[in-house]
């Protein structure tokens, strides 16, 4: 496992921030030789060249490498583990389900990219539209690779926010600035106001953003058909299931109807 294990009393802990506040940090989360094996993948991939087509221009600056779930076998390690499943299945599980039992994932892996700041990232939401009520269609887990602060491109969220049912109000006083250190994750509700501050030093804040969507959401990339065989024969049925190959529409009405299925149609 790349994370430390959370207890019964973290993750009760977890959960109701998240449900009062929008987000929570949690310190020294990530073991430390696996903060420093993703670190340098991280740079590595990002010094041997990516291509990041259509980016705005308010992400020109940044340092970034998309689609981790392809570049190697840790990166998905990290998003199937066992300890953010804790955490994320009570939340985006959907009890309906039914291709697949309630005791393994059903929700999926939306969005997986690695980022250093470079200009401001205005506030905004990442659940693609605001709503009121308890459920939560989708969540973020950021995992800190290297020291954050106000100085170098600190993440920045409103609190509670997430209550509000509505877009950002950009112009708000209160935002809440994160500071955090290499191993610390941050865990958001999707509808929680957040962006960044200005990287205004010469060094890079890489940490890595993931999105995590209910099933029948649409992922930022496909990530079923771009993970490169090397790496897709080592992964589990539950790891491929959490990258999206379990709601794959069908060609045809004559493959199936079903969008949802469960682990037949990896064989």
């Amino acid at each position: 496992m790349i994370l430390k294990n959370i207890d019964n009393p973290l993750i009760k802990k977890i959960h109701n921030n998240l449900t009062k506040f929008g987000y929570i940090k949690v310190s020294n989360l990530i073991k430390k030789k696996y903060v420093n094996q993703l670190l340098c993948q991280l740079k590595q991939i990002h010094k041997s060249g990516v291509v990041n087509k259509g980016l705005p221009e308010r992400d020109s600056k940044d340092l970034r490498v998309n689609n981790l779930a392809k570049r190697s076998k840790i990166f998905c390690d990290l998003v199937s583990d066992p300890q953010i499943e804790k955490i994320l299945k009570p939340i985006l599980n959907d009890k309906y389900y039914r291709f697949l039992p309630p005791s393994v994932p059903n929700y999926i892996l939306g969005g997986f990219n690695g980022r250093s700041s470079g200009n401001k990232l205005d506030l905004h939401i990442d659940s693609c539209m605001p709503y009121l009520g308890n459920y939560r269609s989708s969540m973020l887990v950021l995992f800190v690779l290297e020291k954050m602060s106000d100085i170098n491109g600190a993440t920045i969220i409103v609190p509670k926010s997430h209550l509000s049912g509505t877009y950002t109000d950009r112009k708000t006083k209160k935002i809440k600035i994160i500071n955090a250190f290499p191993g610390d994750v941050l865990f958001l509700d999707a509808r929680t106001w957040h962006g960044t501050t200005e990287n205004k030093t010469n060094s890079s804040r890489w940490l890595i953003t993931s999105a995590f969507y209910a099933w029948w959401m649409k992922q930022q990339v496909d990530f079923p058909r771009s993970i490169p065989k090397k790496i897709l024969k080592k992964l589990s049925n539950k790891q491929k299931q959490i990258l999206g190959f379990c709601s794959i529409p069908p060609i045809s009405e004559e493959d199936r109807i079903n969008i949802k299925c469960g682990y037949e149609v990896l064989k």
